[in-house]
């Protein structure tokens, strides 16, 4: 009996292959063609049993997994499994992800092994390269945004917490965004910087500066002003919820500042490009 994750594929495909296979058993069995065609037969039978390799997610079910952004560092997906829905056995390279939704929800291993794990929405985690199937076990979607890193070729080296600074003075200079006081730091590896901003009505940041490409995750619906170093504020901009938007800082650096004019909280994970 063929087990494990993937189980059902090999089997559909024996079957598909079963006269083949009858085929050439009479061929190379009844034929005496000698013993490099038995060789042959045998080597056939055996590719048959093997696992096939696990696939790159959005080929292996592309209306659950989405590709929102991709460039030469990283690929951004969208994956989101209806209630009771499973993803076949695929592939990520290190990964940060974003949970949209709660998490309740099988992983099944290459070898055929699971366990269950559950999450609140809005957690942030980093994942190392990893080969696996998942069930969403909710009665309800479930949905994340992951962050494939091309180039993360050595496992994740964690950053400590950095002290975060008094808020600055009235002075309107701006600041670096590690710096300015709504953007809480959460992680930090060789590879990425990501800081957490929340903003009530009608809070706003200080000036700050984006040196980085990063890539902002939204939580919820919020409307929005932004103001651009020596410009005047920006019109309003209507947010959803679960939006993802990739800015580029690396060669164009841009500070600005932005003001929660909505009644709903501003949430957002800023997630940075480092290096």
């Amino acid at each position: 009996m063929l087990r494990g994750e993937g189980g059902e594929r090999k089997r559909t495909r024996f079957l598909r292959d079963r006269k083949l296979v009858g085929r050439l058993r009479r061929t190379y069995t009844g034929g005496r063609r000698g013993t490099e065609d038995m060789r042959m037969f045998l080597l056939f039978v055996l590719a048959l049993a093997l696992p096939l390799p696990a696939q790159d997610p959005v080929l292996v079910n592309p209306k659950i997994v989405k590709v929102e952004f991709e460039n030469d560092r990283v690929r951004v997906l969208r994956v989101r499994l209806c209630p009771h829905e499973r993803l076949a056995m695929h592939s990520h390279p290190a990964s940060a992800i974003v949970r949209l939704t709660e998490r309740s929800a099988r992983i099944i291993a290459r070898d055929g092994s699971s366990r269950d794990v559950q999450g609140s929405a809005g957690e942030f985690t980093w994942q190392e390269p990893t080969t696996h199937a998942v069930e969403n076990l909710r009665n309800q979607p479930m949905e994340n945004i992951e962050i494939e890193f091309k180039i993360a070729a050595a496992p994740s080296i964690a950053a400590s917490a950095p002290v975060h600074p008094a808020a600055p003075g009235p002075s309107g200079e701006p600041v670096a965004l590690q710096d300015e006081p709504h953007h809480r730091w959460r992680f930090e590896n060789q590879y990425t910087r990501v800081l957490e901003v929340v903003l009530a009505p009608g809070e706003s940041t200080l000036f700050h500066t984006h040196s980085h490409d990063s890539i902002a995750v939204r939580l919820n619906q919020a409307v929005v002003q932004r103001r651009y170093l020596g410009k005047e504020w920006d019109a309003p901009e209507r947010l959803e919820a679960g939006g993802v938007h990739f800015a580029e800082g690396t060669k164009k650096p841009y500070t600005h500042r932005v003001k929660n004019v909505g009644s709903t909280t501003f949430h957002v994970y800023d997630i940075e490009l480092l290096p």
